[in-house]
């Protein structure tokens, strides 16, 4: 068997990584339990059913002991023909197949379901070397960017990450759980340059994708890799889970990335993309006042050893017992392991097969985005919590177009979600719609806010904007804009004024304006835009002249001036330098749910390839 053989075979999913390695390697007695390495038909592990017989379930279901719903806070992600969420949703809204053959610079003509550009990067906002970055593996700079992305959206970067402690008050207790795909890059670098002698290689591993996000952004709880293929996400958010409810993190940042970089990993129907979500327990996200996307209430793993003779995308198994795939739809045999994930998923979560009202898997997305191996389980996870938050449900199976979701009776909207990986590795995850009514709490006394602090409730308002450099404020303030002007929802003033305060962080380049409504802070906007105004550059040093940030009363001063609606000398102690916790000034008053997304922080993108040098991706 040729290299090229073994490469597609494993592609095809008939050898894993192990056989693969002892192939080209030559180790051939490690491959040969495998089966022939010269035979032409496909390799077949041959494995003794291990599998206990199954018991039915019978009797009311019980849910799990503390087992506390978990609240999905922010989320982002880039997908085929869709660069951010909002035009995720329409392209799943209707019906859209994202299927196309590479985009420009990319060698080949398979059909598969492709990100643009995905040599780019943004090195100067994260304070990354260009030359480093050029050695980033394109799937660790494209989730990084994604994962700031869910984090502005769920209003936690900045100080508002600062204050998710541990038990220990050890800050930014955040955890995070990835799945990626393979190591293309690596690969790639390998065979551009066997012929220059030594040079530096990219990071391999996909331990480098948590790691490098927890270290830049100084995240102080867990974070780990998870490669179960197609079904890594889900498994990555069960392990977030498990860690939330443990007091290991106070927060959990769930994501995954596949890019087709290599030859090897491309087939007909392959696809790419890249998702995060930001998990907190229920109860601490109500306290912040964050908004809630929908609700985890339960998930489950479990392994079904996988049929090879029939184990390409979307085919049925013919083990006995074992689950059926279409496009879209899943069923469970009701002795099969895969049965006995769901059952132990919904059993968790305290409900009943017939409370969820729909279920998806891999096939609900593979027209948005093909066979995307480990991005598969965050695309699905996407698509249901946009169903939810929508009250659409988006076409499927039986369904041909999108259609209002009536729910089931007077109770939550529920998807069930699972995912297999193409080695056996289920999970199941029963996501909920977020209720507020009944599911808000009681404030505990010791978060209840400090009524001293409340200002009128009209008039003017503080919008303050910040970015790393003056080019990234200038499109970032474009962004928003565009948002005040155009067509779309657009949130209050203050419910605007309010989550970029307390919710972005402050960075080194600064505008801020006070205004009395959205249409005044739309004009302010564009003569910043246009005129090139000269904004607060902090980044020589100067800021803080007085250093007020250093005396103990400062803060009693800025609770003053709020108290009092000085915003203009508030406006101009944060221009000059001065941290302020807006989030201390202004505590939470509930969930923000249904607030309207606000623009991310802009990136200033440039083609960063092997080496420095641009090069077709």
């Amino acid at each position: 068997m040729d290299e090229k053989e073994v490469l597609t075979r494993f592609k095809n999913g008939h050898l894993d990584r192990a056989q693969v390695a002892a192939l080209l390697t030559g180790a051939a007695g490690v491959a040969g339990s495998a089966g022939t390495a010269t035979g032409t038909g496909p390799v077949v592990l041959t494995l003794p059913d291990l599998r206990p017989e199954p018991s039915p379930t019978t009797g009311p279901v019980t849910p799990v002991r503390d087992a506390q719903p978990v609240a999905v806070v922010g989320m982002a992600g880039r997908y085929p023909g869709a660069p951010d969420l909002a035009a995720f949703w329409r392209r799943a809204r209707d019906g859209y197949d994202s299927a196309s053959t590479p985009p420009p610079g990319r060698p080949g003509n398979e059909l598969g379901h492709y990100l643009e550009r995905v040599q780019d990067f943004d090195p100067e906002f994260f304070g990354i070397d260009a030359h480093e970055a050029a050695l980033m593996d394109p799937q660790e700079r494209l989730f990084l960017e994604t994962a700031w992305e869910a984090l502005e959206d769920a209003g936690c970067t900045g100080t508002r990450l600062d204050a998710l402690t541990a038990a220990d008050g050890t800050p930014r207790s955040v955890g995070v759980f990835t799945g990626s795909g393979s190591g293309d890059y690596a690969l790639l670098a390998a065979r551009t340059w066997r012929r220059e002698g030594s040079r530096p290689m990219p990071r391999g591993g996909q331990w480098s994708l948590p790691n490098r996000l927890s270290a830049l952004l100084g995240l102080t709880g867990p974070s780990q890799s998870v490669d179960t293929a197609e079904s890594s996400v889900l498994v990555a958010l069960h392990l977030a889970v498990a860690a939330l409810r443990r007091g290991e993190c106070a927060a959990a940042l769930v994501g995954g990335v596949r890019l087709l970089l290599h030859p090897s990993s491309r087939h007909p129907g392959a696809g790419e993309g890249v998702g995060a979500l930001l998990l907190k327990p229920l109860a601490r996200a109500l306290a912040d006042g964050d908004g809630v996307h929908c609700l985890v209430r339960g998930s489950a793993v479990g392994h079904t050893a996988p049929d090879h003779a029939a184990s390409g995308p979307g085919r049925r198994s013919r083990a006995a017992g074992a689950r059926t795939e279409t496009a879209g739809a899943r069923t469970a045999a009701a002795g099969a392991p895969a049965g006995r994930v769901l059952r132990e998923a919904l059993r968790v979560a305290g409900v009943d097969g017939a409370a969820v009202g729909v279920r998806e898997d891999a096939g609900a997305v593979r027209a948005l985005v093909g066979d995307a191996g480990a991005a598969t389980g965050v695309a699905v996870l996407t698509r249901a919590v946009l169903q939810l938050g929508h009250r659409v449900l988006a076409p499927g199976p039986g369904r041909v177009e999108a259609r209002t979701w009536e729910g089931e009776g007077h109770g939550p909207r529920r998807i069930c979600v699972g995912v297999r990986g193409a080695g056996g590795a289920d999970a199941e995850v029963v996501l909920e719609e977020y209720l507020p009514a009944a599911a808000e709490p009681h404030v505990a006394p010791d978060r209840a806010p400090d009524r001293a602090l409340d200002r009128a409730p009209v008039g003017p308002e503080l919008f303050l904007l910040s970015a790393p450099t003056p080019s990234h404020l200038a499109a970032t303030a474009r962004r928003f804009a565009e948002m005040l002007g155009g067509t779309g929802p657009v949130p209050p003033l203050r419910g605007l004024a309010r989550a970029l305060r307390t919710g972005r962080a402050a960075m080194d380049c600064r505008f801020a304006a006070v205004v009395g409504d959205t249409g005044e802070l739309l004009r302010a906007l564009e003569r910043f835009v246009r005129d090139g105004a000269p904004c607060a550059d902090l980044r020589d040093g100067g800021a803080d002249p007085l250093g007020l940030g250093a005396v103990p009363e400062t803060d009693g001063y800025l609770a003053a001036l709020w108290r009092a609606g000085h915003l203009h000398q508030l406006r101009g102690l944060w221009l000059s330098g001065l941290d302020v916790d807006w989030a201390v000034l202004e505590p939470a008053r509930g969930s923000a749910a249904g607030a309207a997304p606000l623009p991310a922080s802009a990136f200033l993108r440039v083609p960063l390839w092997l080496g420095g040098e641009e090069g077709p991706a």
